[in-house]
């Protein structure tokens, strides 16, 4: 029974967030599947093709929606980072101790990956694409 609780955290903190994902990554793969069930229906259906394109246009505009440009996906990373190494560094002082090293380090690098990105959306994307 003592050897019983460690495992069952160990497992539940990998398994719930791994579930987690697996189950995004189906319902979006079964929503895309049921959208191309529909244009093959309208296909099968002697539909008109400008009834076709539009399903066709319209799932492609919805995808190019999802995506962000790069600036913009690199800032929210960058954020990211940096509020996290931040949080590392503000964990360590709650916590109290002696050891700095895990922490702090932690905190560093995920702070310095913060920044490595905020300067990679600024003066490297910013330069090579200028229209967005």
């Amino acid at each position: 029974m003592g050897a019983l609780v460690p495992l069952v955290a160990i497992v539940t903190s990998i398994g719930v967030p791994a579930l987690v994902i697996v189950l995004i990554v189906a319902y979006s793969h079964k929503k895309k599947i049921a959208r191309y069930d529909l244009i093959e229906k309208a296909l099968n259906s002697n539909t008109s093709p400008e009834v076709v394109e539009q399903l066709v246009k319209s799932i492609s505009e919805e995808e190019q929606k999802r995506t962000a440009p790069p600036k913009e996906r690199h800032l929210t990373h960058a954020v990211v980072l940096i509020a996290l190494g931040i949080s590392f560094f503000a964990l360590r002082f709650i916590i109290g101790g002696n050891d700095f090293t895990g922490l702090v380090a932690s905190g560093a690098v995920l702070t310095m990956l913060g920044l490595a990105k905020l300067v990679i959306a600024f003066f490297i994307v910013g330069k090579t694409n200028p229209n967005r």
